[in-house]
């Protein structure tokens, strides 16, 4: 186990999340924000923006941080090599996190299975992102 190495690796993933996520929800934000709307009983204000967006933005950073770390623990249990790896644990953060967490806000609350759908699928690709940057510089960094 490297956690220096997690660390450092999982810094740069989060940065990668943050921007995989303006991407994602840049692409998708015309389609979803009328159902956003349509739905605004269930959200907590995002005002003032920027500050709302600054702490998720951090918050996704240390996230990444958080599983450079467990990347480090994992690192010699996970098949694959280099980015493969990689994208191997992100597939495995998904199918442990992502899609049990989905499954169960369809379930329980008034979320419009458009948005679910879109945090599912627009999860996947954060993820893969995520594990393609964590392995790449986790490899990099001595």
């Amino acid at each position: 186990m490297d956690a220096k190495k997690g660390v450092i690796a999982g810094f740069s993933a989060g940065i990668a999340m943050v921007l995989t996520g303006i991407v994602v929800w840049g692409t998708t934000q015309n389609y979803l924000m009328p159902l956003y709307i349509a739905s605004s009983s269930l959200w907590k204000p995002m005002e003032p923006l920027e500050i709302w967006l600054a702490q998720v933005w951090v918050l996704t950073i240390f996230e990444g941080m958080l599983y450079g770390v467990v990347y480090s623990i994992l690192y010699s249990a996970i098949p694959g090599k280099n980015i493969n790896r990689g994208l191997i644990y992100a597939v495995i953060l998904w199918l442990v996190g992502t899609v049990p967490g989905m499954a169960i806000t369809y379930l329980s609350m008034t979320v419009p299975s458009e948005i679910i759908a879109s945090w599912l699928f627009g999860g996947l690709i954060n993820l893969l992102v995520m594990g393609a940057v964590l392995a790449f510089v986790y490899e990099k960094v001595k």
